[in-house]
């Protein structure tokens, strides 16, 4: 019990590395006005801190979404949480030519359309097959982008690692 207790804090520590949740009142005004602006019937709106970028999380017209903007105010990406019955059929198609035809054979999982102020729309999604992971990126034509295997055991082990040895523990 005091190893899992150990390793949630560690995990929690060096999950907090990375983005920090803020409040609103510490968003400069430039990233508040142009995500206003951008979305403004937005609800239930949450903020992070992400390196040197501001993450808003929120609902808006009943999608879940999230939207980064850098400190000046510009407007960087955004990424529409949808459902995989959402994806486009040239996306579904090219999943289904490289995992198999029987939907039992795989699961797709945290589908994610992405528009990018650098990139063109793009598909971010997780496919999983006989227990291995892939991350997938999909252009809007069903192109595959990107095809890895995702790494989270490995990576998670690395996370508390690093926030053993921050503790002073090995």
């Amino acid at each position: 019990m005091k190893k899992i207790i150990i390793v949630s804090i560690g995990l929690l520590m060096v999950s907090n590395l990375f983005a920090q949740k803020i409040a609103a009142d510490n968003v400069p005004a430039d990233v508040r006005s142009t995500f206003k602006n951008k979305y403004s019937s937005a609800e239930k709106v949450s903020w992070q801190l992400d390196y040197d970028n501001y993450v808003a999380e929120f609902t808006f017209l009943n999608s879940k979404m999230s939207s980064m903007f850098d400190k000046e105010g510009n407007w960087l990406e955004t990424h529409y949480f949808i459902k995989s019955s959402e994806l486009p059929k040239e996306v579904k198609d090219s999943i289904t030519k490289q995992f198999g035809t029987l939907l039992s054979m795989y699961t797709i999982e945290d589908a994610e359309k992405v528009e990018s102020k650098d990139k063109d729309l793009y598909f971010k999604l997780e496919v999983e097959k006989a227990g291995t992971t892939y991350n997938m990126m999909y252009n809007e034509n069903g192109k595959t982008l990107k095809k890895e295997i995702a790494k989270k055991d490995e990576d998670d082990k690395k996370k508390v690692k690093k926030a053993k040895e921050a503790n002073g523990k090995k």
